[in-house]
C-alpha cells in the first residue's frame, strides 16, 4: 500500500497557475501514477472530513480573502465557520468530488464532463477561475500527516499533477461552457 516511488517517473516541477509555464493541454499521469494516488486515497478516506476542514482552514488563514469567494463564509471568522459546520459540509463535498475523480481517473469520458459541470457550477457562483488552484497547496499539507510514511517527493508529484489536471478541467468548465468545447472527452486521454 505504500508509495512506489522509484517507479514514477520525476518530471520538472511548475507551479500551478504561473502564467510562464501556461500549457493549453492537461497533465496526463502514468498508470503508476494512479495506482499510488489509488493506494494512498485507500488510507486518507478514513480521515476525509478532517483533511477537507484542514485544507479550508489553512486557505482562509492563509489567504483570508477567499472567504469572500464564497457567499456562506462571507464576514465569519474562521472558528465560527468550524462551529457552524458551514466549513465542514463544504469540505465534504469537494472531498467527494475527489474521491470521484480518483475513481475515474481512467474514465476520462467520465471524469471531464463531471469536472466541467463543476466549473459550470463555480461559474455560476462567479468564482474567479484563477482562484481554483489556490487549494492545492493547503490539501497537500492536510494529507501529509496522514501518509507520512509513504510521503516523498515523487508522490507529491503525483498528486500535484492529479489536480492540475482536475483543476484544467473545471477552469474549461468555467472559461469554456460552449457544447464543442466540452464534448472532446471521447478522444481525450488522461494517461501516459
Amino acid at each position: 500500500m505504500g508509495c512506489t516511488c522509484e517507479k514514477i517517473k520525476i518530471r520538472k516541477a511548475s507551479k500551478i497557475g504561473d502564467k510562464a509555464e501556461v500549457d493549453n493541454r492537461p497533465p496526463k499521469l502514468s498508470v503508476t501514477e494512479i495506482c499510488v494516488i489509488r493506494n494512498n486515497w485507500q488510507i486518507l478516506k478514513c480521515h476525509v472530513a478532517n483533511i477537507g476542514v484542514i485544507t479550508y482552514v489553512g486557505m482562509f488563514e492563509g489567504r483570508p480573502e477567499m472567504k469572500e469567494v464564497f457567499s456562506k463564509f462571507r464576514n465569519k471568522d474562521v472558528s465560527e465557520l468550524r462551529q457552524t459546520g458551514l466549513l465542514r459540509q463544504h469540505a465534504l463535498r469537494v472531498m467527494a468530488t475527489i474521491d470521484k475523480c480518483i475513481t475515474r481517473l481512467d474514465e476520462p469520458s467520465s471524469l471531464i464532463p463531471m469536472l466541467r459541470e463543476v466549473g459550470v457550477n463555480h461559474k455560476k457562483y462567479k468564482v474567479p477561475p484563477d482562484s481554483i488552484q489556490i487549494i492545492l497547496p493547503h490539501f497537500l499539507n492536510a494529507i501529509k500527516p496522514h501518509i507520512e510514511d509513504y510521503w516523498c517527493a515523487e508522490l507529491a508529484d503525483a498528486w500535484t499533477k492529479m489536480f492540475e489536471l482536475i483543476i484544467f478541467h473545471i477552469k474549461e468548465g468555467m472559461v469554456n461552457t460552449d457544447e464543442r468545447h466540452r464534448d472532446f472527452t471521447a478522444s481525450a486521454q488522461l494517461i501516459t
